[in-house]
């Protein structure tokens, strides 16, 4: 085919470059074939059909053989970043380019700029559409006009140079493109067994089970001396906990039901997690700027990002499966100090209102009050009969008061959204400490916010903004605007890379990854994994 292919590209240069009657007779029949193509075939974007119309409808990629074979080798290596080969008919582009027919010839061309087209678009943003995941996702990613990738494929000298540019810039990428062929390389058919969920294993102990530990870790290339001791010792005590680090867990060496089920997923599994975020990186292939706000949910971490700098991090509490929180971008304008909590009608019916029936004292023990629905008018719960209201009938709107108990803390952070979620204090610290941290009904809990307020207003999580601690001292419901509104990114990666360049995993606590990795199928994807 080789071969084939080296004459097909001779043969074609010799004639579009000499000047003589055959010459003429074959090129007319080239363009006219590429015309006539295109003239019959709605279905390809308009933009390359400007793109020919330019060039007289003289090929492009037969009449530069270099930037074909380049092409071709790029289109073969698609698997790398994760993309279905398939999708880019590659195996129709190698038939087409061992044809030495016109008409052939003239497809063969269209192909592949219509490939190109489609490749750069899906390496630069991403080939499945998010929102069509799950309501709870609401990113839309940039997109480049076809004419914008074509201009460059003109002015371009090499289609390597400019696909690479056009790839995400972001480090991890790179990081999971290598992690990706680690996995591929590694025997699947010769995996360690699994460790039995039966007995919690820590130091000091001996069991037959840390046999199975030690072989565990050892393919997963943790480097420690294996001594085949089914005794519990320090250095594999130390092992444990950098695991535990490095997956999200509570580093304390005891190796229970959740660390067992990490050490037990499966490489088939980790390729599928590493496919699915290559995807999200590309949603994100844009300029943040140089000041964000980023909050990755499976990591349950927020930082704070000024001229590209990490100034504030924290960790955070997001959303039950059941009342997951959103993948959205927006803008943070404000914080409100000394909150008031206006309970979510969904909340007050579903949880409240059965608490309210039963104990007349529950919103006065909670500070809080009940409202006409619509109105400021109080209404005292000792004077109406609580029980004749259902979920579908309740009139009211329960506030909960400024306070040490207000459900959301002492402040909040507002980006206004059509998913009503924000970021806040709480007084319900103990749960920071839990390393799997999805309790609350959608909205962000933060861990460190008064150090996320210094940061947001005076740039420094460390310098008391005196603004912040006046309107937090005197109790009072009070708005503080930012100086200037900052982007908030609120993300799903369940596979990251830490502060020393490791790969972490995450659970994928939504089930999104089974969803875009569904998707990533239908588009075409089949690597074996």
């Amino acid at each position: 085919m080789k071969n084939c292919l080296f004459l097909t590209i001779v043969l074609l240069s010799s004639f579009l470059l000499k000047s003589s009657p055959s010459f003429s007779t074959q090129t007319q029949a080239l363009t006219s074939d590429i015309q006539h193509l295109l003239e019959v075939s709605p279905e390809i974007n308009p933009a390359t059909n400007v793109f020919y119309q330019e060039r007289n409808y003289m090929p492009y990629w037969l009449d530069k053989p270099d930037a074909l074979s380049e092409f071709t080798l790029i289109l073969k290596s698609t698997p790398r970043h994760g993309l279905p080969i398939e999708r880019y008919e590659f195996d129709k582009i190698l038939k087409l380019k061992s044809s030495d027919s016109s008409i052939d010839l003239a497809k063969l061309d269209l192909l592949l700029t219509e490939k190109f087209l489609l490749y750069a678009k899906d390496l630069s943003h991403g080939i499945v559409d998010p929102t069509s995941l799950t309501s709870s996702i609401n990113i839309e990613p940039k997109t480049t006009e076809a004419e914008t990738f074509l201009s460059e494929l003109n002015e371009s000298p090499r289609i390597k140079k400019f696909l690479e540019e056009t790839q995400p810039n972001d480090p991890d990428y790179i990081k999971l493109q290598l992690e990706l062929q680690r996995l591929l390389a590694k025997d699947k058919t010769n995996q360690v067994s699994n460790i039995p969920i039966e007995t919690t294993l820590e130091l000091g102990m001996s069991h037959p089970n840390i046999l199975s530990l030690r072989k565990k870790l050892k393919s997963l290339e943790y480097s420690y001396t294996d001594n085949g001791s089914e005794t519990f010792d320090e250095e594999l005590h130390k092992t444990v906990m950098l695991f535990q680090e490095d997956s999200g867990l509570n580093a304390d060496g005891v190796v229970g039901r959740k660390t067992i089920q990490a050490l037990n997923v499966p490489i088939e599994t980790r390729i599928v997690q590493v496919l699915v975020n290559l995807e999200r990186i590309r949603w994100l292939n844009f300029d943040k700027g140089p000041d964000y706000v980023i909050v990755n949910q499976p990591n349950y971490e927020a930082k704070l990002i000024k001229e590209n700098n990490t100034i504030w991090e924290s960790n955070v509490v997001i959303g039950l499966p059941d009342f997951q929180t959103a993948e959205f971008f927006d803008q943070m304008t404000h914080i409100i100090v000394n909150p008031t909590w206006h309970v979510p009608k969904s909340i007050a019916v579903d949880e409240y209102l059965p608490k309210i029936q039963e104990d007349p004292e529950f919103l006065i023990n909670n500070e809080m009050n009940l409202y006409v629905r619509g109105t400021t008018k109080i209404i005292d719960p000792n004077l109406i009969d609580m029980s004749v209201f259902t979920v579908d009938n309740f009139p009211f709107e329960i506030k909960q008061n400024p306070g040490n108990i207000n459900a959301l803390g002492k402040v909040k952070f507002m980006f206004p959204n059509k998913f009503s979620i924000y970021m806040h204090d709480t007084p319900m610290k103990p749960l920071f400490s839990k390393d799997l941290r999805a309790f609350s009904h959608g909205c962000v809990r933060v861990e460190r916010p008064f150090k996320f307020a210094n940061a947001l207003l005076s740039n420094d999580e460390n310098i008391e903004n005196s603004q912040f601690y006046s309107a937090l001292n005197n109790g009072e419901e009070t708005q503080l605007n930012l100086p200037q509104s900052i982007p908030v990114y609120l993300i799903y990666r369940t596979v990251i890379v830490d502060d020393f360049g490791t790969i972490n995993y995450r659970p994928d606590i939504y089930g999104r990854d089974a969803l875009l990795y569904m998707s990533l199928i239908s588009s075409g994807l089949n690597i074996d994994v």
